[in-house]
Order: C-alpha cells, then sequence, then structure tokens
C-alpha cells in the first residue's frame, strides 16, 4: 500500500557520468542503503526541475525525489 510522505531527507549521492545516482539516505534517524533503483524520470514543476527515483532498500520500496533547484531531497512516498 502506498502512502504519502513529503518529509526532507538526507542523502549520500553519487552524480557520475551525468547521472544522479542515490546510494543511502537518513530518515527519522534510521540509515537505508539503496540496493535498486528500478525506475527514475525528471520532471519540471514550476520553475524547478525535479528528479524522481523508486528505490529498493532492505527496509522496503519508497520514491525519493531531487530539486535540482534547491539541491534538496525529499521521501515522498513508501511503495
Amino acid at each position: 500500500m502506498q502512502a504519502e510522505i513529503n518529509e526532507k531527507i538526507r542523502v549520500v549521492t553519487l552524480f557520475e557520468e551525468g547521472k544522479i545516482k542515490p546510494f543511502l539516505f537518513s530518515w527519522h534517524k534510521k540509515i537505508y542503503k539503496v540496493l535498486q533503483v528500478p525506475f527514475s524520470y525528471s520532471k519540471d514543476i514550476g520553475k524547478d526541475k525535479m528528479y524522481f527515483f523508486s528505490i529498493q532498500t532492505e527496509g522496503g520500496g519508497f520514491e525519493i525525489s531531487f530539486n535540482s533547484n534547491k539541491f534538496s531531497w525529499e521521501i515522498t512516498k513508501t511503495l
């Protein structure tokens, strides 16, 4: 069951060969290692360029987003 979250998170990210690769993130004082990114896409929302990542961790599936104008990350929902 999906649940909307929309909370700020801290993400360790690799910027490699012109791509954004989330490596791990911290949410509610817990560290989640990204095991797989089965799907990602980008979208313009107003003036902001947003990148969305469907990710798999040992703690479950999540969607996280990166705002390239604000250089900020959010966890948008559980999958």
